[in-house]
């Protein structure tokens, strides 16, 4: 039953995935009736042989079926063609600018899940007191003030008015990181063989999450000079923290709302009455109903990220994907583009399926929708 549900939710998300790839290999050539049209920029009308011969050069000159079919056949083999702007291949423009978004992204992540249970938990604990009504208020006002207003205004306040952060960059101008990528890579694909040594012998689903994730998480620590993370983490805490705020409060308010859900169950009065300590009903119980919606909001909550970082790592000037994306978009580098539109779509279908796992992992009645 568990290797037909993972089979049928893998051939979904493969499905969709394919979907996905065949739109973003249209919808940006029914933007222009010639999709050479970026690649002019600067060549006469009266030019024919050149325009032409950029055609050929980005294989705009065959019928659009066989372009498909070769966008195809260069995605199996991870060619996304090459950059307009950088005048280099663009998984290698990719490359450069992935580690500065999950910097931010997975940063962000970690701190609005952590504190948003930490919240939750102690406004469920103590409900209708001034800890409760404090989470309740303060998850009006993030609803209130737009995540990107708030950036801005931080930006103007401890940037200029108070300097204390740096407003742009995510490393010192001058600055070159630093890292030692064999070690990064030992340390990490070490971390991965353990967890499955670990896995085959005690069978425990959590190694597969947790051994990965503390072996990435080494492999920094060991690969990337001291004064680089401190530099790295001095840059980034303005947008982390202003993109974790609003995040933690939605956490903490779902957390609260499903452990209070369960408080009056049966099963929560008769662990009361058997003498069960409140810290352990309060954990090993009603938190325990929280963690379905909180699966799925944080599966949802990633591909909001991903949205939410071409805004954010523009007001920060953050060197992420999010910015690449724009400057693609501008300059009209749809190979480029499509690319990293392509890349979204993956993270997003890879968070909702391992949420799907999860999720049955927890609750094996949930099956196949």
């Amino acid at each position: 039953m568990k290797n037909g549900f993972i089979l049928k939710k893998l051939l979904v998300n493969v499905g969709i995935l394919f979907v996905v790839i065949t739109l973003n290999f249209f919808l940006p050539r029914l933007i222009y009736s010639d999709p050479a049209t970026p690649y002019y920029a600067g060549v006469p009308e009266d030019a024919v042989a050149l325009r032409q011969a950029i055609r050929e050069e980005y294989g705009f000159d065959k019928p659009m079926f066989v372009q498909y079919l070769v966008y195809l056949g260069k995605l199996l083999r991870f060619d996304f063609g090459t950059s307009y702007i950088y005048k280099e291949p663009v998984f290698n423009v990719m490359f450069k600018r992935i580690p500065w978004s999950l910097v931010l992204s997975l940063s962000t992540l970690v701190i609005s899940v952590t504190l948003g249970i930490i919240f939750g938990a102690v406004a469920a604990k103590n409900r209708g007191k001034w800890q409760d009504s404090t989470i309740l208020r303060l998850s009006t006002l993030s609803t209130a003030i737009p995540t990107f207003w708030l950036a801005m205004v931080s930006v103007m306040l401890f940037a200029f008015t108070i300097p204390v952060f740096p407003y742009r960059g995510a490393m010192t101008e001058g600055y070159t990181l630093v890292m030692n990528k064999p070690l990064f890579a030992g340390v990490f694909f070490g971390s991965v063989l353990l967890t499955v040594i670990l896995y085959l012998i005690f069978r425990k689903g959590f190694l597969t999450f947790t051994v990965p994730l503390v072996g990435l998480a080494a492999a920094v620590g060991v690969s990337i000079p001291f004064d680089d993370i401190a530099d790295i983490a001095y840059h980034a805490f303005l947008p982390v923290v202003i993109t974790a705020i609003g995040s933690t409060i939605s956490y903490a308010l779902l957390v609260r709302n499903s452990m209070i859900s369960v408080v009056n169950e049966d099963y929560i009065l008769t662990a009361r009455a058997k003498g069960v300590p409140a810290r352990k009903i309060l954990f090993g119980h009603t938190f325990r109903n929280a963690l379905l919606p909180l699966v799925t909001s944080i599966g949802l909550g990633i591909s909001g990220l991903i949205g939410g970082s071409v805004l954010m790592e523009q007001i920060f000037t953050w060197p992420g994907m999010g910015n690449l994306l724009l400057e693609a978009n501008n300059n009209g580098d749809f190979q480029l583009a499509q690319a990293i539109l392509l890349l979204f779509a993956i993270i997003t279908i890879a968070a909702n399926f391992i949420t799907d796992l999860i999720y049955h992992k927890l609750d094996p009645r949930v099956g196949i929708v």
